[in-house]
Formats: structure tokens, sequence, C-alpha cells
């Protein structure tokens, strides 16, 4: 049985497979889609939007998947994406996806100063209608547009203007207050909520910062694939006891600092951290890697480590963190702040900033071990699933 919504975006309820909530049949879908992410698609690092737009476009979607938040301030920071710089502001194709990065002759940021709070309020204002003919053609001609947290957020209005009939979707993989993004943006992010058909939050945790949404507000937490974490990879480790790190959403760099100079028999490994730093010899930086390279150091690990430090209402790290769900699905003890912990067996919570608390944490998932029942995860297509029609699955519904 097929059913059309409103926007033109055919979902067919046939060959269903069961998920963890069996309410709603698997689908699959026609139409095309744009993502609108800080992320870009062709990087080594991979967010939550690089596996929606590939569950995408294996359900039968046609996928655009727009960068935004680039300009030559990019280069000054080391933003990872700078090896596109040549490549921005034209589109190209890879694994099925259509990328394009937004290059603008300047991205704004917030300056955490108040004193010109008020140029960072007119930065963003000018950013929200720089003129773009691709983006602007990609918003008229989607028939679904997944806008996630993040500098994007600014062009809910500008969709909705674009194109009247399209459904609209907010993806808060984080909260902007977390990750530091100006107030100016999450203002104008509920101004926008007439235009938004469906706010979708990774964590129940974060519901009541978002009762703005009211009934448009959903849970639809994170997925995991197992075809991509494949069990023959090779140890890329040379010596015993070895813990990792990926990522670095609010990187903490003392965790290894401490730990390391605590229990000097451990090697600590750190992916993709964005930033060099001194430490003792046991501790080994990495550079951004392929996926399927970060995943053979994450399998083999004693310990998975998420150095979190603390920012605004990040309590729902403990059900969102990406690297968290990866540990857990090899049964991977974690170490984390006690923020992150949550009430989970196999992590173990510290103090951040606190190095008998940090040595404690990290003694204690090498005793634990590794365990040997992995966690269980939507996949990726029942996530998208859930992005698409919210309401059809009783278990995400959130708002009132």
């Amino acid at each position: 049985m097929a059913m059309t919504l409103g926007n033109g975006l055919t979902i067919d309820r046939l060959n269903a497979s069961p998920s963890l909530c069996d309410a709603v049949p698997s689908s699959t879908l026609q139409g095309r889609v744009l993502l609108i992410s800080d992320h870009d698609y062709r990087t080594a690092r991979r967010a939550n939007m690089h596996p929606i737009a590939d569950a995408l476009a294996r359900l039968g979607c046609e996928v655009c998947f727009v960068s935004v938040r680039f300009s030559p301030l990019s280069r000054l920071k080391g933003d990872s994406r700078t090896f596109l710089w040549d490549r921005a502001n034209r589109p190209e194709m890879q694994n099925g996806v259509q990328c394009y990065l937004w290059k603008t002759p300047f991205h704004p940021f917030h300056p955490h100063m108040p004193i010109i709070n008020d140029v960072a309020t007119l930065a963003y204002r000018a950013y929200a209608h720089w003129p773009n003919q691709f983006l602007d053609e990609a918003m008229r001609t989607a028939s679904f547009i997944v806008v996630e947290s993040g500098l994007g957020a600014l062009l809910m209005q500008r969709a909705r203007d674009r194109n009247p009939s399209a459904t609209i979707v907010y993806v808060a993989s984080d909260e902007l207050a977390t990750v530091g993004v100006h107030p100016f943006v999450q203002a104008q992010l509920e101004a926008a909520i007439d235009d938004i058909d469906q706010v979708c939050v990774p964590s129940p945790r974060m519901a009541p910062r978002f009762e703005w949404a009211r009934d448009r507000l959903f849970y639809v937490p994170h997925g995991l694939d197992a075809a991509d974490f494949p069990d023959d990879e090779p140890t890329p480790y040379a010596m015993p006891r070895n813990a990792v790190s990926v990522g670095s959403m609010l990187f903490d760099r003392t965790v290894f600092t401490h730990a390391a100079a605590r229990l000097p028999d451990v090697q600590f490994h750190v992916i993709g951290a964005g930033e060099d730093f001194d430490a003792p010899e046991n501790v080994h930086l990495h550079r951004e890697m392929p996926f399927r390279d970060t995943v053979r150091f994450i399998r083999h690990a004693d310990v998975g480590i998420a150095p979190y430090r603390a920012a605004p209402g990040c309590d729902y790290l403990c059900d969102t963190s990406m690297k968290l769900m990866q540990y857990e699905y090899f049964g991977v003890p974690a170490v984390c702040p006690t923020f992150a912990a949550g009430e989970r067996g196999d992590r173990f919570g510290y103090l951040p900033g606190e190095p008998a608390s940090i040595e404690a944490a990290m003694r204690a998932a090498l005793d634990k071990g590794r365990t040997t029942t992995p966690k269980s995860f939507l996949t990726w297509e029942d996530v998208v699933r859930r992005l698409v029609d919210p309401r059809a699955f009783p278990d995400t519904v959130l708002g009132t």
C-alpha cells in the first residue's frame, strides 16, 4: 500500500522488516530530499547526517547535501572541509549523493563578547539572506527539507518561502547553546516554528528545552548499521592496553594529560580531535581518518573515551553521543564525564578536571573488560522513516 504525503513524497508500506518499534512497517521513499548541515558529506568525519543521506539514497530518494558555514574564516580556523576549497560552490556527485559546499565571503560566528553582539547579529541576518541560486533552486524542488542544528537553522523561513508545500524538518542533533551557537540563531529558529512541520530530537532529555515546538516535537534517536562495523578488520594496535577517543565535539584535552601520566602502561589514541597538544608519550594524536579505519581502533580498544567538557544543557549526550553508541555496539567499556554516563553499567563517569576521578574511571573500565553482548539500535533506514513520518510511530511523540 502506498501513501503520498502532501508534499509529493511517496511512502510504500509494503515489504515490512522488524525494527525496535514495529508500529509501522518499513518504507521505501521516492522524491528529492535536501539536507542542510554544517558538515560536508565528502569529509572523512561521519556525523549523523552522513548515514541519513546514505539511507535516503538506498531507499530511493534523490539526495542533495548542502554544507554551510564555510568562508575564508574557515581556513584560519583549520576547518576539516578546507580540502574542498576549490570545489566549493559547484555541485558534485559522490556515492549517489549530490554535494554542494556553500562558500561565502564571510560566515557569522559567536564572539562571546557583548560589546560587539549587535554587529554579530547583523552578520547573522545578512547570512540568512545571502544570495545563492543553487540553494534556492534546491529548496524549491525538494519534497522534503531536513535542516540540522547549526547555522542552517537561520534558513528555515527561507526554505518555506521558496517552497510552501515541502515537508520541513529540523533535526536537533545538538542543542544550539551546548555547541556555542549565537542566541540570535535560536531566536530565529523559534520564530520559524510555524514554517516547520516537525522538530526531531535524539534524546527525550532535550524535550523541556524545546517546549516552543509544541505538538511538532518528536523523539527520533540516532541509528547504527551493522554493515558499517565489520568484524574482520585487523587491529591497528602494536601494544596491549589501548584506549581510544574519536571526534572533536566539546573536546577536553586535560583528560589525556591527567590519565596518561597516571596510567603509563596504557596507550591513548586520540582520533580527529581537531587540535594538537602536549601530552605524555603514551598519547598518540591521529588526524581525521576514513570511517572504516576509525572502526578498527574502536573494535579492538580496551576502553573508549568520550572526553566531553561541560556545556549548557549537555546532559542529553548520555543518549545522543555517537561515539558512546559505537563503543556500546562493540562491547567496549566507556569512560566519560558523569553527565554523559547516564545509568549505563558499561560507562564509567568522572568529574571533569579532577585527575583522581579520571584515573578511577579509567581503572574501573579496564577492570570491567570487554563485554560480549552488543547493544541493539535502530538502523538508519528506521531513523529516516521516523524523520519523514514521525506521527506514524507512537514511540516518537513528545510534544503536546
